[in-house]
């Protein structure tokens, strides 16, 4: 299977109205302080090319806090083997969850969500469903998270708006259900706050 181009990616979130952070993608460095006018710092800075599914691995996310540090890391990402270009980002602050979709051959397009970020492998707290999922069904999956006390504020007050992360597996699904070009769906991690979620990271592959 293949990655999607990024900028493919970024129409199909659009068009299902799936929020992500201001971003844009940089073949080079050399007119970077134009290609960025109007992000807001901090940014991340994440290695992209058609191979690169795990970026973390190749120290390929970096977070920058000014332009200096910017220009410092560039090159240094550029230089990873496969690197067609760097994206860009507005940070995202809140929680972190996974959201995603494989195409079963008996059952068609699952949908997953689960507590996402660095430890997704390692708590393996995931929910299944198959399409159609819609929002009342994605806030039951939700629910049935061995984290669900955790979205909720339990231990350190912050409270995740479950009802946008809810919109956002809804989408997902009606997705699945027509592009049925795309075989798997991986956006991890979600951050969601008390106000939004958005898909800070997000993969198609066909």
């Amino acid at each position: 299977m293949q990655l999607v181009d990024f900028e493919v990616a970024k129409n199909i979130l659009s068009k299902y109205k799936i929020s992500f952070p201001k971003t844009v993608f940089v073949l080079s460095g050399n007119n970077i302080n134009k290609s960025i006018k109007g992000l807001k710092y901090p940014l991340f800075l994440k290695a992209y090319g058609k191979n690169i599914l795990h970026r973390i691995e190749l120290g390929g996310i970096k977070e920058v806090a000014t332009l200096a540090e910017l220009r410092k890391i560039f090159p240094k990402i550029f230089k990873i083997k496969g690197v067609d270009g760097i994206l860009v980002q507005e940070k995202a602050d809140g929680k972190n969850l996974i959201l995603g979709m494989k195409r079963d051959a008996q059952f068609g397009p699952v949908i997953m969500v689960g507590i996402g970020g660095l430890l997704t492998e390692i708590l393996n707290d995931v929910v299944l469903r198959v399409a159609p999922v819609s929002e009342t069904e994605a806030l039951k999956m939700l629910t049935e998270l061995k984290g669900y006390s955790y979205l909720l504020g339990k231990r350190d007050k912050k409270v995740v708006n479950l009802r946008a992360v809810a919109k956002i597996v809804a989408a997902l699904s009606s997705l699945a259900l027509k592009e049925t070009y795309i075989k798997e769906i991986d956006l991890n991690p979600v951050i969601a706050n008390e106000k939004t979620a958005s898909a800070v990271d997000f993969k198609f592959l066909v």
